[in-house]
């Protein structure tokens, strides 16, 4: 992914001012432009990284944000989206754009330097020039959810089975160091696929965390049951998640 950036809002002051030049000096090439989808269509070589600052009238953002949800579901291409706001105008932004498609959201006053670490761990993470990165793979039928997951977990390595058996062949060649799982997936369910890696002696070491869209009582103990790492809630908001996936890796 390109150091390239797609910084969208209402107003040039001060402040946004200030973040482009903040993002300039951190060696991102930094597009402009109002919420205004021709505007945003008439880019030459639109950057696949948007920050949408939102400020002012939040509903002037509304058309955008849904061409921006456009763009990300596109098959083939990998975009993120980054949202900076108050926690009010995350939550509007919201109702257009669903959570799952924003990688992170800042809250203002942000601090530039959270917003360049997590720009410059997500080119590196690209780009496979970290040392040291954690490899994860994530298990889900649903292609929305895999595209979410990768996005979300922009700080790792991520590979992507939409199937047991493809996730199976995978590791035949490749090893990682965590698989995140869905509990709930047609043909092979999530349980059959954890109890046969289990049993395989190359895969038997790689700790699994279910994700599951249920949290009533009885799938809690099935899922509790199989002595998973762990388990968490697709409904989780991406810090949460996030958050859980990296107290997982700490001290790892």
């Amino acid at each position: 992914m390109e150091r390239r950036i797609l910084f969208i809002s209402e107003q040039r002051n001060f402040l946004v001012n200030a973040m482009i030049k903040a993002l300039n000096e951190a060696h991102f090439e930094v597009v402009t432009s109002e919420p205004d989808i021709v505007e945003i269509q008439l880019i030459e070589k639109l950057p696949d990284i948007f920050i949408v600052y939102l400020e002012g009238d939040i509903k002037a953002f509304n058309g955008t944000l849904s061409y921006l949800k456009k763009l990300l579901a596109e098959d083939g291409v990998d975009r993120v989206l980054y949202l900076i706001g108050n926690q009010m105008e995350i939550d509007v932004a919201y109702e257009v754009l669903p959570q799952s498609f924003a990688s992170y959201a800042f809250s203002r006053p942000v601090n530039m330097k959270d917003v360049i670490n997590k720009l410059n761990t997500l080119i590196t993470s690209e780009e496979g020039t970290t040392p040291g990165i954690k490899r994860i793979l994530v298990v889900d039928d649903d292609p929305v959810m895999l595209r979410t997951m990768k996005m979300w977990l922009a700080g790792y390595d991520v590979y992507m089975a939409n199937s047991g058996m493809n996730a199976i062949q995978f590791l035949a060649q490749n090893t990682v160091d965590l698989i995140l799982l869905d509990y709930e997936m047609p043909v092979a369910s999530g349980l059959q696929v954890f109890e046969m890696l289990k049993a395989n002696e190359p895969t038997s070491h790689i700790p699994v965390i279910f994700l599951t869209s249920k949290d009533d009582k009885d799938t809690v103990m099935k899922v509790l049951s199989a002595k998973p790492e762990k388990y968490l809630l697709k409904s989780m908001k991406p810090e949460e998640l996030i958050g859980a996936v990296d107290d997982f890796f700490k001290g790892r």
